[in-house]
C-alpha cells in the first residue's frame, strides 16, 4: 500500500513527464505560429551538432514566450533594458546548473545545455513543491484526505505548462510553499526561502506577511486573548482596538525578529536595484564587452542597452527599474487591460477567478466574527462538536495573501496571466476544489484517501476512477485537465496562451 505522500511523488513525476511528452507531439505535429515576440539572438558561429538538433527537436516547444528571455539572461545577463522585468534567481540557477551539466556532458553546445539544464531544474523544483504543498495542506487542515486531493489537483493544474516550460513558475511555487510552511513552524531561518522567492519573482515581496502574521499569533499569551477577544463588534473601532491589543502584548524580542527577517528578507532586493541601477544609469559600462550579436540584435529591434542614462527611471526620485519596464514595454498598470479586444483573456481567465473569489466569499462567511480578531483567535473553538466547519482558521493569512494577489490581478496585470500568477503563488484553488470534490461514499471513501483499489496501486489517483462525478467535479476536472492540454498545444506552437 502506498502512502499519500509517496503517491503525490510518483503522481507528480508522472505528470511532468506527461506534459514533456504531450509538447513534443504538439511540437512536432504543428506548425509554429510566427509570433511578434523576443527571439533571443543566437551566436551563429556556435557549432551545432547531431545531439544538438535532438535537444531542439525534443523540447523547443518549452523555450517558447518568457523561455526565450531566461535563456538569454542565463547565457548573456542584462544586456537590454526590457528584460529588467524578469528577475535574475531562476536564469542564475540555469547557468550554475549548466556550467556543472557542460563538465558531464562535454558533447552538446551551449544552448542544448542550457535547455537541459531549465528543464532539470523545473523537473526537480516540481516534484519538490508538489512534496512541501502537501505537507503544508496537511498541517493547515490536519487533514489527509484534502491534503492528498489537493497536491494531486496541484499536479494536473490549469497552468501546468509553466512549470515544465523554461518558466519560473516551478521554481517560485516551491519557496513559496515552503516560506508558508516554514512560518506556520516559526522555522528560525525562515528569511532564507522568503529571500530566494523575492529573487524569482516580484510578487514574492508578499510572501513576507506570512512570517511576520505567525510570529505575531506566536507571541499573543492566553490572558492578553481574553481582553481581546472581547471586541468582536463589527465596527472600524474595535478593529483598531483590537490591533492596538495585540501590538501592546508583543514582546520587543519579537519585534525584532520581525524587524531583522523583514531587513534579510528584502536585501536581495535591494541589492537587484542597486545593480540594476549601476549597470543602465551609469557610464561606465563598456558596450564592447557585450557579443557581436546581442549588440546587433539591440540596433535591429532598437533595445536600450547598458551605460544609458536618459531612461525616465534612471532620474526618479526612488530609480526602480521593475515598475518603468512593466509600464513601458508592457502596458502594465490599473485599469490598462480593460479593452473590449481583451474579452477573450477575461474569458479565459475567468475560472480561476471565479475559483478564487469564491473560496474567498465562503470563508468570510464561516467566520465573519473571527475577521476582526485578524483570525489569531477562535470563537467556535469551544463549540466544535455543534457547530461543523469546512474552512480552519489557520487559512486567515492565506485567504488574505489570496485576496491581495486576485485583486492584483483584476486591477493591474495582463489578466490571462492570472491563471499561471495564481497557480504558482496560492494554495487556496486546490484547497477549494479539493474540498468540493471530498464525497461521502457508501464505503466511508471519505475517511480513506483512495478507494481500496487504488490505495494498492502506485498509479492510480482518485479523479479517474470515482463512482460518481457532481456537476463541480466535471468542472474541475474539465478545467484543470482541460487547460493542461490546450495548454501544451497552444505553448509549444508560440501560440498566445496565459
Amino acid at each position: 500500500m502506498y502512502a499519500p505522500r509517496k503517491k503525490v511523488l510518483w503522481f507528480a513525476i508522472v505528470t511532468r513527464i506527461t506534459i514533456l511528452i504531450l509538447q513534443i507531439i504538439f511540437n512536432v505535429l504543428i506548425p509554429d505560429h510566427q509570433a511578434d515576440a523576443f527571439k533571443r539572438p543566437l551566436d551563429s558561429a556556435e557549432k551545432v551538432f547531431f545531439q544538438d538538433r535532438i535537444i531542439y527537436f525534443l523540447f523547443n516547444g518549452l523555450t517558447r514566450w518568457d523561455g526565450e528571455y531566461f535563456l538569454h539572461i542565463a547565457r548573456y545577463g542584462y544586456t537590454y533594458e526590457n528584460i529588467l522585468a524578469f528577475f535574475p534567481l531562476y536564469p542564475a540557477t540555469i547557468r550554475i546548473v549548466t556550467v556543472i551539466l557542460t563538465k558531464i556532458f562535454p558533447l552538446f553546445n551551449i544552448q542544448s545545455t542550457m535547455i537541459i539544464a531549465a528543464i532539470l531544474i523545473n523537473f526537480i523544483c516540481f516534484v519538490k513543491s508538489a512534496i512541501i504543498f502537501y505537507d503544508l495542506t496537511e498541517r493547515v487542515f490536519q487533514n489527509t484526505v484534502t491534503a492528498y486531493k489537493a497536491a494531486i489537483l496541484y499536479c494536473i493544474n490549469p497552468a501546468s505548462i509553466f512549470f515544465s516550460a523554461i518558466y519560473s513558475e516551478s521554481m517560485f511555487a516551491y519557496l513559496t510553499f515552503y516560506t508558508m510552511l516554514g512560518s506556520i513552524e516559526y522555522m528560525s531561518n525562515i528569511y532564507f526561502p522568503l529571500a530566494l522567492s523575492i529573487l524569482v519573482r516580484s510578487n514574492g515581496v508578499v510572501n513576507i506577511g506570512f512570517p511576520i502574521y505567525f510570529e505575531f499569533k506566536k507571541a499573543l499569551s492566553l490572558s492578553n486573548s481574553k481582553r481581546i477577544e472581547k471586541h468582536q463588534r463589527k465596527h472600524i473601532i474595535d478593529i483598531l482596538l483590537v490591533l492596538w491589543h495585540i501590538l501592546k502584548s508583543i514582546k520587543l524580542k519579537n519585534y525584532f525578529t520581525i524587524l531583522s527577517t523583514m531587513i534579510i528578507s528584502l536585501s536581495p532586493f535591494i541589492v537587484l536595484q542597486i545593480y540594476n541601477y549601476m549597470k543602465f544609469c551609469t557610464s561606465t559600462f563598456d558596450k564592447s564587452l557585450l557579443p557581436v550579436n546581442v549588440l546587433q540584435y539591440a540596433v535591429k529591434n532598437n533595445l536600450i542597452l547598458p551605460g544609458r542614462t536618459d531612461s525616465l527611471w534612471c532620474n526618479a526620485s526612488v530609480p526602480l527599474a521593475y515598475s518603468y519596464v512593466q509600464k513601458t514595454y508592457w502596458n502594465v498598470g490599473f485599469l490598462k487591460y480593460y479593452q473590449f479586444k481583451q474579452i477573450p483573456n477575461f474569458i479565459l481567465a475567468l475560472p480561476i477567478l471565479y475559483i478564487m473569489l469564491q473560496c474567498i466569499k465562503e470563508f468570510a462567511c464561516e467566520y465573519r466574527n473571527e475577521l476582526y480578531l485578524l483570525g489569531f483567535f477562535d470563537s467556535k473553538a469551544k463549540s466544535k462538536n455543534t457547530i461543523k466547519v469546512k474552512y480552519p482558521l489557520n487559512m486567515f493569512v492565506f485567504i488574505v495573501h489570496g485576496v491581495f494577489l486576485t485583486m492584483f490581478c483584476l486591477f493591474f496585470v495582463h489578466i490571462q496571466v492570472s491563471t499561471r500568477l495564481l497557480a504558482s503563488a496560492t494554495p487556496l484553488i486546490y484547497w477549494y476544489c479539493a474540498l468540493i470534490m471530498s464525497h461521502k461514499g457508501t464505503d466511508h471513501i471519505d475517511l480513506q484517501y483512495e478507494s481500496n483499489e487504488n490505495m494498492c496501486s502506485k498509479w492510480k489517483v482518485f479523479f479517474l476512477s470515482q463512482k460518481r462525478y457532481t456537476l463541480q467535479d466535471k468542472f474541475v476536472l474539465f478545467y484543470f485537465i482541460g487547460y493542461t492540454i490546450l495548454g501544451c498545444f497552444m505553448f509549444s506552437n508560440f501560440l498566445p496562451w496565459t
